[in-house]
């Protein structure tokens, strides 16, 4: 008998992403065969089998967007834009969809800003000042009131390579510092892609926190300011921001499940704790979170594979705006201290496949991982029946957290239509279960744990076997269940070909 979950995910017709070098979204047959965990990203860590270390991923010469970096410049002048407050029956209007398990956490909503709509209203308002080193900045300021973070969404008509952007909040004494050919090559992915219209050509600057961000463009000598085409025509106000989302004993932290269980809880699962990072993207101007994992390949590369979820991330364009949260939990069990080695990515990624049939999003970040992160060992194996399992997630968007249990099921699970926020699974046999069903004894998921990898024991290790569609477990429900889209049965139709193009493991 089947069962009717919902996850209010937009879904994405299986397949491959047009330009990108996926595969099919079909399925595969099973092959019986794991490979190792990686390791630390730039040193040998005794904790994993396998050390590897990162490969140089940006070749431009501009400076790396990885974290918040002390400013180059002296403060510039900006012109200042004021939204207003927003209206926070919009807000409210939407809080009774995060009640629902499997959706991606909305943590922000599109605003429309007039002043910076068009090419020339833009470059109306930017204020070209010397610099000391002959060229030439200005700064644009906008103010979206009572947000608690804010993504400004850059149109991009024309932008000279040389430039570097800084994005800021006004008075911070550290910017985002962002090469301009860092912004063009975002852009290039979207266009290869296929997506050449005006939401492909927007960039989306990482996230500051507070209701105000400063966008601000420097250009080297000799390079005029003709060559500046960008417009500012929508920011994403969060509402709910990655950065200050709280923890035990805040007023946060009452939203989220009480069953919920740190990470720090259970040791034994602390080198995958390091693998999973708290994804944040935009797609038109919504803001959402997500979970996703850092993948080891067989040969040990080094190169930055990333999985998450199909109803998260399904096109390049939405994989262009990801920023990855790495380390965000407590430092104890229910502790209220956050991990000092916290820290953010931007940069985006390249979406190498996306399927609906497994809700597979495979993802290679444009940024280098933090030190201490681990790349996830895997499995092809058929996944076994009654196996121990564990999934690593972010519950709202909240810290951290671990559920435990067992794999109990294979299950087939489709879209009830084409626009359907439901989806139904059924148990069904082996050989035709693009998912498995997994069940917890402690904690559970919710939103904002979408794409969450479900880690079984396989002899001594853990590996990845799969990542969270959604489904009717909760805190007041802990026996519901939890679809996981099948690793080995995307891994047969497509991702070996980039984790193993070999077809073995070593």
């Amino acid at each position: 008998m089947g069962h009717t979950w919902n996850r209010l995910g937009l879904l994405a017709v299986a397949g491959v992403v047009a330009g990108c070098g996926g595969g099919s979204g079909g399925d595969g047959g099973g092959s019986a065969a794991v490979c190792p965990a990686g390791g630390n990203v730039t040193a040998k860590s005794a904790s994993v089998e396998t050390p590897v270390q990162a490969e140089s991923l940006r070749q431009t010469a501009g400076t790396s967007a990885s974290a918040l970096q002390p400013r180059l410049v002296q403060p510039v002048s900006a012109r200042a834009i004021a939204l207003g407050d927003l209206a926070q029956a919009k807000v409210a209007a939407v809080k009774p969809l995060l009640a629902q398990q499997g959706v991606p956490q909305q943590i922000g909503l599109p605003r429309d800003v007039a002043a910076t709509g068009t090419v020339a209203a833009t470059r109306a308002l930017l204020q070209w000042q010397a610099t000391a080193t002959g060229g030439q900045v200005a700064a644009i300021s906008i103010d979206s009131g009572l947000a608690v973070g804010l993504r400004l969404g850059v149109l991009v008509k024309s932008l000279p390579a040389s430039a570097t952007l800084r994005v800021y909040a006004q008075g911070a004494a550290k910017a985002y510092t962002i090469a301009a050919q860092d912004v063009l090559d975002n852009l290039a992915r979207n266009r290869a892609a296929g997506d050449t219209s005006d939401a492909g050509r927007t960039y989306w600057a990482p996230m500051v926190e507070g209701a105000e961000a400063t966008l601000e463009i420097e250009l080297p000598a000799q390079v005029s300011t003709a060559g500046v085409e960008i417009a500012i025509p929508s920011v994403s106000h969060l509402f709910s921001s990655p950065l200050t989302v709280a923890k035990a004993g805040n007023v946060a932290k009452a939203a989220v499940g009480s069953c919920e269980v740190d990470t720090a809880c259970d040791p034994s699962y602390a080198t995958e704790s390091n693998s999973v990072a708290r994804m944040s993207f935009v797609k038109s101007g919504i803001a959402f979170v997500c979970t996703g994992t850092l993948v080891n390949d067989a040969s040990g590369s080094g190169t930055p594979y990333f999985l998450g979820a199909n109803h998260c991330i399904s096109t390049q364009s939405e994989a262009s705006t990801l920023e990855t949260w790495w380390f965000y939990r407590a430092t104890s069990c229910a502790g209220p201290t956050l991990d000092a080695k916290a820290t953010t990515r931007i940069g985006g990624a390249t979406l190498l496949y996306a399927s609906a049939s497994t809700d597979t999003s495979f993802m290679r970040l444009a940024d280098s991982p933090p030190t201490g992160a681990v790349f996830a060992g895997w499995s092809v194996a058929t996944p076994t029946l009654g196996a121990a399992a564990a999934s690593l997630h972010f519950p709202q968007g909240s810290w951290q957290s671990i559920s435990t249990g067992a794999i109990k099921s294979f299950l087939s699970c489709t879209s009830l239509s084409a626009n359907s926020l439901d989806f139904s699974c059924s148990a069904t046999s082996q050989a035709a279960g693009n998912f498995v069903n997994a069940q917890f004894t402690s904690g559970s998921t919710e939103t904002g744990s979408s794409g969450a990898p479900l880690f079984a024991s396989i002899g001594s290790g853990h590996y990845l076997v799969g990542q969270l569609y959604g489904g009717s477990s909760s805190c007041s429900n802990p026996s519901g269940s939890n679809a996981y889209g099948r690793f080995d049965v995307a891994y047969n139709a497509a991702l070996g070909r980039w984790l193993a193009p070999s077809g073995s493991c070593p």
